[in-house]
């Protein structure tokens, strides 16, 4: 069997690194990889906004991995999902309730919750709501993640918090001022595991955060942003500062 290459990038932070659209040098850059490699987009936001991208740079990824592996598509096609069980949803929702953490919960279409931004370009067309009885409606709805987002200086207390009371969740941050949280053993790394039962992949990955870490640690050569972590950085092969450095270092 033939092994493809594959990059495989995260997206805020990375390829759209300031988070509102994509440099005209990264969209091409990325465009030439595609002429000899699969593409793949690894990301904490919905497909939705995987989308969003796809229309701005007019690239379609062949792998896309959202809510940090929580949905997974090949070749427009899912081949898994999972959301946050219930039995694990109405305790954390509870946490979250008691307290009065800012957050939002992801259903795929939009986001849910008390957190507001009036940086709408961040949005990529994506709603924030807070409709009447919040946390009632969320335990009917199917949720695949959850970010709170907490002061910079209160974020590292609260990650060791959350992880020793919900074990049963995959926490991490993702940023200084976000905590990101899907079901138990659902992360980038163990995506690229389920989309290598499909395809026999060299994978090159891209990203910058914490939630980038299992991607890295399951690709055959990574790349991290220099803006990253230390943390961060000593799980990659290479560090670089711009997304289309990438080219010439695969080439």
């Amino acid at each position: 069997m033939t092994i493809e290459k594959m990059i495989i990038t995260d997206l805020d932070g990375t390829f759209v690194k300031d988070s509102r659209k994509v440099a005209s040098i990264d969209q091409q850059s990325l465009l030439d990889l595609k002429e000899t490699m699969q593409v793949g987009i690894a990301t904490g936001r919905s497909i939705k906004e995987i989308e969003f991208i796809e229309e701005q740079t007019g690239i379609k990824a062949d792998v896309k991995i959202g809510f940090n592996g929580a949905v997974v598509e090949v070749g427009g096609e899912r081949i898994f999902e999972q959301t946050i069980s219930k039995d694990s949803l109405e305790p954390i929702l509870a946490y979250i309730q008691e307290k009065e953490l800012v957050f939002d919960a992801l259903d795929g279409d939009q986001r849910i919750g008390t957190h507001k931004s009036e940086d709408i370009e961040r949005l990529w067309n994506m709603q924030l709501v807070e409709p009447e009885g919040l946390f009632e409606l969320l335990q009917q709805k199917k949720i695949f993640k959850i970010n709170i987002r907490p002061d910079a200086d209160k974020s590292d207390e609260l990650l060791e918090e959350l992880t020793e009371q919900f074990p049963n969740l995959s926490i991490c941050k993702s940023g200084e001022k976000r905590i990101e949280i899907t079901p138990k053993n659902i992360t980038k790394g163990h995506a690229l595991e389920i989309v290598r039962q499909h395809k026999d992949l060299q994978i090159f990955s891209v990203g910058d955060s914490e939630n980038d870490i299992s991607m890295f640690q399951t690709s055959n050569y990574s790349f991290c942003m220099s803006h990253a972590s230390a943390q961060v950085k000593q799980y990659a092969s290479t560090v670089i500062n711009n997304f289309y450095e990438v080219k010439k270092l695969i080439a």
